[in-house]
């Protein structure tokens, strides 16, 4: 089972890998159409790019509530009874429950389940506003890989259409100056060719679904699943009384600019290159910006946070406090007591 483990997370890497160099290396060399030089640069950068994000990926992760301990269920039967509680800054956040009115955490990882995450079947582990499992990475895209995930299908993209277009020209020239009556053709650059087509048409169609997802604020998991988060959100709705959830997204932040801009980041360069937000850097030495809960839809946050508040504080009273509850509030605010009491 170890070794089948192995090479299902090896094979997929070297597999992309593979295809990246090899359609990269016979384009440069059997493509004429340009001079050398800018047929090396052109490809060179878009391989690199797409390499780099790619590995960027893999190393990010996706992020995992596991990462952090104050998350962590002692007892998981006392969780799903209601006596042992998530840490405040948690539960005054979450905008998601259980179908039981309670809150969400997973009986395999023992840990509290902030909105948007879920446990992978695959990797056997939960992970932060998770969006699927990709088995071209061998590996889930989430939270914190998710923007890197994006520039990946935008310069995976960019890089096969250019592969498309070099060594489609070249064909055509050869079919076109009928050059087939001196050499035969050059069969290598006829399969990267065909590749190109599929792998073209397949990461276009793939990149814009995805991209379309980050404009609404969606995970693939969240489109796929829409009618079982509507009727998760809408427990939170009876619970206090209000009336949100019925037909909106709570995530999408109104306009495709704002969706893009809190996944993406605010400028250009943030866009283009696979570094962190600067939203993410400023925010290092907090809970914030860490997946743990989620910018809503400025129509509902007063309406939602007030109620939340309040159910908190009322959840907290009249429920018995385990010693593991009050350890992990204690130290949260001790760690960040400027957030907790926002």
């Amino acid at each position: 089972m170890k070794a089948w483990h192995i090479i299902t997370s090896i094979f997929p890497k070297c597999l992309t890998i593979f295809l990246f160099i090899y359609t990269g290396s016979v384009t440069v060399l059997g493509v004429t159409v340009l001079p050398t030089y800018l047929t090396i640069t052109m490809i060179g950068s878009g391989l690199s790019m797409s390499l780099y994000a790619y590995f960027k990926v893999i190393r990010a992760g996706a992020g995992s509530p596991l990462d952090f301990p104050e998350l962590r269920i002692e007892n998981v039967d006392a969780a799903d009874e209601g006596i042992e509680l998530p840490p405040a800054f948690l539960s005054r956040h979450s905008v998601t429950l259980k179908r039981n009115g309670r809150f969400r955490f997973c009986r395999v990882c023992a840990v509290w389940k902030p909105d948007r995450c879920h446990h992978c079947s695959a990797c056997k582990k939960c992970f932060l506003k998770m969006d699927h499992h990709c088995p071209w990475f061998a590996s889930c895209v989430g939270y914190g890989n998710q923007k890197y995930f994006v520039q990946f299908l935008i310069y995976g993209t960019v890089f096969s259409i250019l592969i498309f277009l070099l060594s489609g020209t070249e064909l055509l020239l050869w079919f076109k100056n009928q050059r087939y009556n001196q050499e035969v053709i050059k069969l290598p650059l006829l399969v990267v060719w065909i590749l190109s087509v599929a792998i073209s048409i397949s990461m276009l169609a793939f990149t814009s679904y995805t991209i379309y997802l980050v404009t609404k604020n969606q995970t693939t998991i969240e489109m796929y699943e829409w009618s079982n988060f509507k009727a998760e959100a809408n427990i939170m709705d009876e619970v206090r009384g209000i009336n949100t959830f019925q037909d909106k997204n709570i995530f999408d932040l109104g306009s495709t600019s704002l969706n893009w801009k809190y996944v993406m980041g605010e400028s250009w360069l943030e866009w283009l290159l696979p570094i962190p937000t600067y939203s993410q850097v400023r925010s290092r030495h907090t809970l914030d910006e860490s997946g743990l809960y989620f910018k809503i839809n400025s129509d509902y946050q007063k309406q939602i946070f007030e109620s939340m508040d309040l159910q908190e504080r009322l959840i907290r009273r009249l429920t018995p406090r385990s010693s593991f509850e009050q350890s992990s509030s204690a130290g949260i605010n001790q760690l960040y007591p400027s957030h907790i009491s926002s």
